[in-house]
């Protein structure tokens, strides 16, 4: 009996529906640079993958982050570019942000 109550408890949270994944925080941005370029850093959930889309270019870049969930993505974008940031963790993806770059 025992032993029937461990199995249902077990397969129960098994079939617990997982919570969703968090929106990412707007990152740090550093740039543009003279090259071009904007520097995003921040942190997400451990061993995720961040994205980030750039409007104006319609270009993706991405990162796979560490343990610690740190990413420190650079692409080109210019002043006025707006960008989209979203990660996924397995299957799961995380609703998206959006923000434009300013001067530095």
């Amino acid at each position: 009996m025992l032993l029937v109550a461990a199995v249902a408890m077990l397969v129960g949270g098994c079939l617990a529906p997982t919570l969703p994944l968090p929106p990412p925080s707007k990152p740090a941005v550093a740039g543009p640079d003279a090259s071009g370029n904007v520097e995003l850093t921040g942190s997400v959930q451990a061993n995720a993958e961040v994205y980030v889309r750039n409007y104006g270019s319609t270009d993706i870049y991405g990162q796979i982050t560490g343990g610690d969930g740190a990413y420190d993505i650079t692409l080109p974008a210019k002043v006025g570019d707006q960008l989209e940031l979203w990660y996924t963790v397995g299957k799961d993806q995380s609703p998206s942000i959006e923000f434009q770059i300013r001067a530095p």
